[in-house]
This record gives structure tokens, sequence and C-alpha cells, in this order.
């Protein structure tokens, strides 16, 4: 059976729609369970989680899908097993180091972060990070095969067992005080990352036959790819990191009290961000599956697919993704307090406005996103990193600065988003500038109508005055109908080529 990004990014598409609907319900009931300081918490060692996270799995499932991808593109399976062995080498190598790091200095972390009484949720990193480490080689394997459902299914595991235990420990734990129920929330996220391990595990022995190498030197290439790829797309997590660990003290200095700065950043990572994060599932999908078909195509010399391949991904995540971002944006004031109803109280104000640069961190988010998934694929790894640095530079110092200006505060963390974003993007673009062509009509014509879509229904939902629930389902119908007048020609257009594709198939 032929597989193809498109069938890809549809998967992942579904699953992270999937995922993102049981995030949503899981971050919901968990935010008014621990409260917005609760959640507060919850993120600043999530930021750290997700940077450990990075470290032992980003660049080994990114690496081994090329690697994977590119060796199937001249037959060369002899390699497999070798970068599959070398994978699970540096990321459980790596993890254990980096959980038992955590676990003997817990204290001190959380003590620096100002929330010292949690340091017992980072002595469950001794049994997450090797779970997810594992995880991360299976996920890698599969991808490079460019078969997406294993991994599809794989979070939605994820998912729906954090919901269950996360929220039923959170409820239990939480009787002793907002960090217990945190501690309880991670307990769930542990017991979700060793199911979907398990279902990862079975399917990969299961489905992949590894053919012994018969030469040696594949081990040093996976090296030569990983080291790159890990510090590279370590660098976005450790700003975040980086984030949890100064923003509450940055705050302090604006002249915010400690709990208030503490519920300020929950509210931006923990609330605003989890809802702008929901779009970012479509750049996600097409990135990820476009990351081995570009490397294949790369390896093949074919130049025109390659072309063509960018030109109708981007077109299709672009179409899909600033509806979706413009809505959140136009609609925050009625949301909010239908989904958080008491966290939110006192907040309303500073939400919406984190919303609106939120959103256009989100749309650069998926743009650099996208930009990464081509320079993966060319094997431009340093250059990646180089990237990433400055990016990083760039967002470290903006939030560490403007983040203890009173004005500014916690909106620190958007515009520093902003700022990596369009650095990423341009100095990609400079490299890439050749294979990257992209149709005006195609570009414009979404954003127009995206924004004109948001003006509408900014002065809609000021006019109507109805309950919130009313409002935001007439503005969500509203708004669908504004959006796909205004892009029908595009519509015409991605109809037929789903239906060649489709035809293609049968």
């Amino acid at each position: 059976m032929r597989k193809s990004v498109e069938m890809g990014a549809v998967v992942l598409i579904f699953s992270g729609i999937i995922c993102k609907f049981f995030g949503a319900l899981f971050r919901l009931p968990l935010t008014n369970i621990i409260g917005i300081e609760g959640i507060g918490i919850f993120q600043m060692i999530m930021s750290l989680y997700s940077l450990v996270l990075v470290l032992v799995t980003g660049g080994v499932t990114v690496t081994l899908s090329k690697l994977i991808s590119s060796a199937r593109a001249v037959n060369d399976y002899s390699k497999i097993k070798c970068v599959v062995r070398s994978s699970l080498i540096f990321s459980l190598g790596l993890g254990a180091l980096l959980s038992i790091l955590f676990s003997i200095f817990a204290k001190q972390i959380s003590s620096l972060q100002g929330i010292g009484e949690s340091f017992p949720c980072y002595w469950l990193f001794l049994i997450l990070v090797p779970a997810s480490a594992l995880i991360g080689v299976f996920r890698g394997t599969i991808q490079g095969y460019e078969n997406m459902i294993p991994t599809a299914v794989s979070q939605i595991i994820e998912q729906v067992f954090k919901f269950v235990f996360g929220l039923l420990f959170a409820y239990i734990f939480a009787r002793g005080g907002a960090w217990h129920g945190v501690f309880g929330a991670f307990i769930g996220i542990v017991l979700s990352e060793i199911f979907a391990f398990i279902y990862l595990m079975f399917h990969v022995f299961k489905k992949v036959h590894f053919v012994e190498e018969s030469e040696k030197g594949y081990s040093k290439e996976f090296f030569y790819a990983v080291v790159p790829l890990t510090f590279s797309n370590s660098i976005m997590p450790l700003t975040n990191a980086f984030d949890s660990l100064i923003i509450v003290s940055r705050l302090v200095v604006a002249g915010f009290a400690i709990d208030k700065a503490t519920a300020l950043f929950g509210l931006q990572t923990g609330v605003v961000g989890a809802i702008l994060n929901f779009p970012l599932i479509i750049s996600v999908a097409v990135a990820t599956a476009l990351l081995p078909k570009l490397s294949y195509l790369s390896k093949s010399g074919d130049v025109v697919k390659e072309r063509d391949a960018i030109q109708k991904n981007f077109s299709l995540m672009w179409y899909l993704l600033l509806p979706l971002v413009f809505g959140v944006m136009a609609t925050c004031s009625v949301l909010y307090p239908i989904i958080y109803p008491t966290a939110i109280k006192g907040f309303l104000s500073i939400a919406i406005e984190l919303t609106f640069w939120g959103g256009i961190s989100a749309i650069l988010s998926a743009i650099m996103q996208f930009s990464i998934a081509i320079l993966q694929a060319k094997g431009n790894f340093k250059y990646y990193l180089s990237c990433m640095i400055m990016g990083g530079i760039a967002k470290i110092l903006i939030v560490y600065f403007l983040a203890s200006v009173k004005e500014i505060g916690v909106i620190a963390i958007p515009l520093a988003s902003i700022a990596f974003s369009l650095i990423v993007i341009i100095m990609i673009l400079i490299k890439l500038r050749s294979i990257i062509k992209l149709y005006y009509f195609d570009v414009l014509t979404p954003l127009l109508a995206s924004i004109a879509m948001y003006l509408a229904l900014r002065i809609f939902s000021s006019v109507l005055k109805l309950g919130n629930i009313f409002v935001l389902t007439i503005s969500v119908f509203v708004g669908g109908v504004i959006y796909l007048v205004l892009t029908l020609p595009l519509l015409k257009k991605y109809y037929k080529l789903i239906k060649v594709y489709l035809s293609k198939r049968a």
C-alpha cells in the first residue's frame, strides 16, 4: 500500500484533534480542581519536563525518521537496526542521567522556581523520562516508514489515560493543597506514558523487520545528525524552562505579589496557551508527515516534486490554521468564561490581551515549524542549530527585561515568542529560498479572509446581547460562513485535489 504525506498529515491531524479534545477536557477540570496558582505550578514543572523530553527524544525521533526514510529510498535496509540501537543507547542513557539529576536536586530547582513545596513532583521523573525516551525511539522508527498511524494511536492512548488517571489522582491529592493536586496529575501522566510505551513496543517488534547491518559507520551517521538536532530542538523548551525559572521573580520586580505572579504565568501557559495550542496540531501534523517524504525526495534528487510537496502542504496548513487562530482571538471574551467559569475570574481582561499577542505568535510558530521540517529534511542540522540559538537568545533577553516592566508583565512571553519565530523563519527562508515557491493567491486569500472574519466577529460579539454560549455558537457559525465564502476559489481547488488523490488510491 502506498503511503503519502497527505494521508500521514490527515491521520495526525485527526489524532491531534482527538488529543487536543482530551487535553482540553483534562486542563479545564484540572484548572478548576487546583486553581490558577496550581496550574501555574503545573506549568512550571511541565516546562522542565518538556525540556528533558526534547533532550532525550526530540532529536532522536526526527533523526530516525530521516535516516530510515532516506535508507529506504536507496534500498539500504541494513542500517535500520544499527541506527535504532544507537538511538536506544543515546536516549535511554541521557534520560536516565537527567532523571537522576532532577531527583537529586529537586528541592533546589523547585525553590529557584518559587514553588519550594512542590519538589516531590520531580521524583516522578525517574519513571516518566525513561518511558518517554522509549516512546520517542519507537515513534521515530515507525515514522521512517511513513506510517503515522502508530504515532497517532499512541498519542491518543497518552491523552485518554492522562485524562482518566490524571484527573482522578489530582482530585484525590488536591485535598492536601495545590501542589499535592499537581503531584496527582503527574502520576496520571506517568501511567499514560507507560501504556503508550507498551503499545508501541509490541507494534514495533511485530511490524518492523530489522535486517543485520552489513557494514560499519551507521552509528557515526546517527550521532552526527542527532547531536545538533537535539541541541536545536531543545532551544525552545530551554527558553520556556528559563521563563518558568525567572518569570515569577521578574514579575515581582514589576510590582506583582508572588501568588499573583504565579497565577499570571499559569494564565499565559496553562489557560491561554492551552487554547492557542489547539490550532497548532495542524502545523505539527503537516510538518511531521512532510519530513520523511521530503527526506525521501531529497535523497532521490527530485527537486520538482520537492517544491510541489512544499507548496501544496503549506497551502493546506495555512488554509486550515488561520481561521482557527483568528476565531479564538475574536471569541475569547465569551469563550474563557464558559470553559473556565471559576478560574478566570479577575483575569479576563489580561487573558484577552494575551490571546491577541499569543494568536500572532501561534501563526508565526506554525510557519516556523513547517520551515524547520524542510530544513531538517535537507539535512541542514548545523544551520538549524544556529537559527534556534539566535532566536533563543532574543527570546530570553526579551522575557528577562520586558517582564519586569509593569505595563508589559507576562505579555513579554508571547512578544518574545513572536521575535523567536520571526528570526528563525527569516534565517531559514534565506537558506532555502531556491526550493520554497509559494503562490501569493494561496497565501493572501486565507489571510485576508481570516482578518475580515475576525473584524466581523469582534463587532458581532460586542453588539449581540445574549448569553456567552449563544454568542459563541452563533459566532462559530457566522465566522465559518464568512471564511468559506471569501475563500471559495481555494475551497474548489482543494476539493479537486482531494478527488484526484482519492481516485489514485482507489
